[in-house]
């Protein structure tokens, strides 16, 4: 019958019966020699995972065509990324194993039966066999009921209950890292456009000035080293707008893992080349390090992984005391009765008991004592990790506090430095003409000019990413109100 079963149970899930033969030589499953790599049996395509595996079944990408703002990427990346579903599924896993942990609150209810056909023929010296045959069952229901057990229930419960609050809590931080990554990515891809258009116009000075050293060298005016110098400059302009192209497509794919999204379907991202930069903080450092110490999710995981540890040390000590319990049984004892060929006789035997049981392991070896021991050590250990992760987000928030602080103040720096670069550029390129200066001046002039550009870029970035650093690492990024509900 078990065997029936095992097979009934291995067809319906679809799965073949192992090779029995892998008892007595499990080896010739791995390697034959450790130079010689590992050749499956089975084919190829039933090992690997199918093209579009990852993708969801009710999936909607959004149009790569049409440009996307930042809200609307946080909601697919929410909703389709692989990091939050896993994070989510583990979460759902500790809520059940939660509810498993109240199961022993309530008693267990079994019913069992057991069937015993039997037969027996005598012959002594009669010239016919005499059959004998009996057939016994014996149904019954058990409830059995732990009445008392010194806290094993309960702080396994606990325990589960801190470990459901930690990865309910590790879900809220892997929100907030797509989030943060989200908004990271969008920057640097705004940043990496910023700079190809850039040096696009730095191409186009260049060829502006290859152009003046040409007319020059044209009428006698330009020395031919001048022009080769010139050319010399443009070809690099070439050669950083290239580079700008390439970081473009890296930000893109960058920008599509965070999505869930394959990086070979970059989506479109609008501007924000006319969005107005976050303010100058209004709080105070300390300010800060107090919310992200009282809202970061990841520091209340730590918490709740400490007070599960503290549950496992109670655990542990509650294995020392007996346990008290209760087992009551009802059933019958049926049976019929044939001797030879007499009529059948029947009966029916209906029998219940109760049962009070203490159980107290005296002695186990040192296997109650090592267990405190182990338990103990963890709950320092998670202590010690609180800890640490609390440094983390003070050091974590201070940074971002003064780098954000810094960005701000160099962005304004950086557009000074833009103004004065095209100033200078626009004069020496005037003289130039009129021969009232050198190559030399002018390119260097185009240099900087070049330079200020990209620092401008790169300034806007920083004070965007810092202002989300901020929220980040303070804990204070509301998830909720930029996915909807």
């Amino acid at each position: 019958m078990l065997s029936g079963c095992a097979t009934i149970a291995q067809g319906c899930s679809w799965r073949r019966p192992p090779d029995l033969r892998v008892a007595w030589n499990p080896e010739r499953l791995a390697s034959s020699a450790p130079n010689r790599t590992w050749v499956p049996e089975e084919p190829a395509d039933e090992l690997r995972a199918k093209p579009g595996a990852w993708e969801l079944p009710d999936r909607v990408l959004p149009d790569a065509d049409q440009p996307q703002d930042l809200a609307a990427l946080i909601d697919v990346a929410l909703r389709d990324n692989p990091d939050t579903r896993l994070s989510w599924e583990r979460a759902r896993a500790e809520a059940d194993r939660f509810g498993r942990s109240i199961n022993p609150y309530y008693p267990d209810i079994v019913f069992d039966t057991f069937v015993s056909p039997h037969e027996k023929k005598l012959k002594e010296d009669s010239p016919t066999t005499l059959i004998i045959r009996e057939n016994s069952y014996i149904p019954q229901v058990r409830l059995l009921y732990t009445l008392l057990d010194f806290g094993r229930r309960g702080q396994s419960a606990e325990l589960a209950r801190q470990r459901l609050l930690a990865a309910n809590f590790a879900f809220n931080r892997k929100m907030q890292d797509v989030v943060f990554g989200v908004q990271y990515g969008y920057y640097v891809l705004d940043a990496t456009q910023a700079v190809e258009r850039a040096a696009v116009r730095n191409l186009e000075l260049a060829q502006t000035v290859l152009e003046a050293a040409d007319k020059r060298a044209a009428v006698g005016l330009a020395t031919r080293p001048e022009v080769l110098l010139a050319k010399q400059v443009a070809a690099r302009a070439i050669y950083d707008l290239e580079v700008a192209r390439v970081a473009v497509k890296d930000a893109e794919a960058n920008l599509a893992l965070t999505l869930g999204m394959p990086a070979n379907r970059p989506l479109a991202i609008e501007s924000l080349a006319e969005q107005p930069l976050p303010s100058e903080l209004d709080r105070e450092v300390d300010t800060l390090i107090d919310t992200a110490l009282a809202q970061r999710p990841d520091l209340a995981a730590k918490v709740a992984e400490l007070r599960a540890a503290d549950a496992a040390v109670e655990r542990a000590k509650a294995e020392f005391y007996p346990t008290v319990g209760f087992i009551g049984t009802y059933g019958e004892t049926i049976w019929d009765y044939t001797f030879g060929d007499s009529p059948r006789i029947k009966n029916a035997e209906p029998f219940y008991s109760t049962v009070f049981n203490l159980r107290w392991n005296i002695f186990k070896g040192f296997d109650r004592v090592n267990a405190l021991r182990e338990a103990r050590a963890e709950s320092a250990a998670a202590r010690a990790a609180l800890a640490v992760s609390q440094l983390d987000a003070i050091a974590e928030v201070w940074r971002a506090y003064y780098d954000y602080r810094a960005a701000v103040r160099k962005f304004d720096y950086a557009e000074a430095l833009l103004r004065a670069s095209q100033e200078a550029y626009d004069s020496n390129l005037k003289t130039y003409q009129a021969g009232l200066s050198n190559i030399v001046d002018l390119l260097t002039a185009e240099r900087d000019l070049a330079n200020a550009r990209f620092t401008v870029v790169q300034s806007r970035a920083d004070v965007l990413t810092g202002a989300a650093r901020i929220a980040y690492s303070s804990g204070a990024m509301q998830v909720g109100a930029l996915s909807g509900p």
